[in-house]
């Protein structure tokens, strides 16, 4: 028998029990009843809406294992305030016949197993409804704040909030001489970000965002809960050289999010709120201006995926030699531009991660050829018994997901007119029956919708599939032939044969075969 405690602070705000309360109200209810409680789960500031909370996560899945017979939870809205999965739980518990109980739910208590749940679709109607109202209302207010400068959304490095009023910036001395310094670097010395990278990590001391804010949250006794990167990178570089925040403007309403738990998504410039002359300025106007001005011309003059595309044959099959991270396509720009690629870690770090070194595109096609052209001659009769099957289109992972989502809308539609028939088969008065098919038909409408968008998706889906051709089975040879034969490799040919492809600083080149290859030749 285990307890269950979850609060939000957006949801809930002052006026919800906290977790003790939650919790002597869980323990009282067992002691009455000669109980013992064995431990508790607990989600604390996590929001009722989304089912993907660590601890919840944790006890549902002990549940379905068998290792936890009841749950005991203050009331259904700290089970969860998404209608349509709190009812297929509430469904999944009565299938394996474990038991929830809810101490004060509907008048009352709750038990799963024995008690009759006329109004149980309402209950969690209300719930949903009350968390998506709470999150228009916290949107409305957030935007109100932005607008009118109030609201100062996250940390700014190089900056201290006012502890009296967080409305206001003052600059931290201790972090102005490397905001200075880079500006310097940038525009005085006509130094690139990643060369201010290596001069930062191997010349200075100062401490990279992340590093600072974790020092901060420690001296207040918090956990900072982000990654940590101790040595600068090319894109806090950039970071710092775009926020005009360090010539004293201040500049809200820079994303939004469309949904509860939603993902937050940028907004065009012409929308931000902005109000100059904020703060105190750490470099001046003019020098900001000019930095942006020899980034744009950087950008113009750099013929690289900015203007357009490229498509990298070997990209996501190469690996640096030396550090054994990923690299990255590049376009080196010499002579002519030409495609190549670089050490990920070096590109990012700079030399206090790997040794420079980059290749071209057009070295490693004749590099590997070679291989093939010494593969094949030595292991000729090996590889005319190798048999490759073309990989399936990447639209039948999509569309998988897409069936798995149906799966669980039905299966939430199906627990929804079940709960309604019960609701309406034990209620007489007329008023509340009218209430229960008006709550249903919205509820019901947003279900089939969902259903219908995600049908017609499906569809265009597998008529995409059935008109494209399905490639015949080949034999190895055949593509070590088609390679060799022509100019440019074919991307899925490459990805047939290869596992694996190693750059070193010298420009040499190893390649590695698939697996199922290697081992027969």
């Amino acid at each position: 028998m285990y307890g269950y405690c979850r609060l939000s602070r957006d949801e809930d705000k002052e006026n919800y029990a906290s977790i003790e309360e939650q919790k002597r109200i869980i323990q009282d209810y067992a002691i009455s009843r000669n109980w013992t409680i064995s431990d508790f789960y607990i989600d604390d500031n996590v929001s009722g809406y989304t089912f993907n909370r660590p601890a919840f996560s944790k006890m549902i899945e002990k549940v379905k294992g068998g290792k936890i017979d009841v749950v005991i939870a203050k009331d259904l809205s700290r089970i969860g305030r998404h209608n349509g999965r709190v009812l297929v739980l509430i469904d999944e518990f009565k299938n394996i016949q474990k038991n929830l109980i809810l101490v004060s739910e509907m008048g009352g208590t709750y038990d799963v197993l024995n008690d009759r749940d006329d109004t149980i679709g309402i209950t969690t109607w209300f719930n949903e409804r009350y968390v998506k109202d709470c999150s228009r209302k916290t949107r409305d207010h957030m935007y109100s704040k932005q607008k009118t400068g109030r609201l100062i959304m996250g940390n700014y490095y190089g900056y201290i909030k006012d502890p009296e009023d967080i409305t206001k910036l003052y600059v931290d001395e201790e972090l102005r001489p490397v905001i200075e310094l880079i500006y310097k670097l940038y525009t005085e010395e006509g130094i690139g970000r990643k060369k201010i990278c290596d001069i930062l990590n191997s010349k200075y001391n100062y401490p990279t965002p992340s590093v600072y804010y974790q020092m901060k949250h420690l001296e207040r006794g918090r956990i900072y809960k982000h990654p940590v990167q101790k040595l600068w990178s090319t894109y806090m570089i950039r970071n710092i050289l775009e926020n005009d925040v360090y010539c004293g403007t201040l500049r809200t309403h820079k994303k939004k999010t469309v949904s509860i738990r939603g993902k937050a998504i940028k907004l065009p410039e012409e929308e931000h709120f902005v109000f100059e002359n904020h703060h105190e300025a750490i470099i001046s106007k003019e020098t900001f201006n000019l930095a942006q001005e020899i980034r744009k011309r950087k950008l113009n003059t750099k013929s690289t995926s900015s203007t357009r595309k490229r498509n990298y044959y070997f990209s996501g099959l190469c690996r640096c030699g030396d550090c054994g991270f990923g690299v990255s396509g590049i376009t080196i720009t010499r002579k002519q531009s030409q495609k190549g690629y670089e050490c990920s870690q070096y590109r990012t770090y700079g030399k206090a991660r790997c040794k420079c070194h980059e290749i071209k595109e057009s070295d490693i096609i004749i590099h590997f050829k070679e291989f093939l052209k010494f593969t094949k001659n030595k292991y000729i009769d090996e590889i005319n018994k190798i048999q490759l099957q073309t990989k399936t289109n990447a639209k039948t992972n999509n569309k998988e997901k897409i069936k798995f989502e149906i799966e669980n809308l039905n299966a939430e539609y199906k627990v929804l007119i079940s709960q309604k028939i019960k609701d309406l088969t034990n209620t007489t008065n007329e008023y509340q029956r009218e209430m229960i098919e008006n709550t249903y038909k919205e509820l019901e409408k947003d279900k089939t919708n969902r259903i219908e968008q995600l049908q017609k998706l499906l569809e265009q889906q597998q008529e995409d599939l059935h008109t494209e051709k399905i490639k015949k089975l080949k034999t190895a040879i055949e593509y070590f032939d088609d390679i060799l034969k022509s100019n440019e490799p074919n991307r899925y040919i490459s990805e047939c044969l290869i596992d694996k492809i190693w750059i070193y600083h010298d420009k040499s080149v190893k390649f590695e075969l698939k697996p199922e290859i290697s081992r027969l030749i």
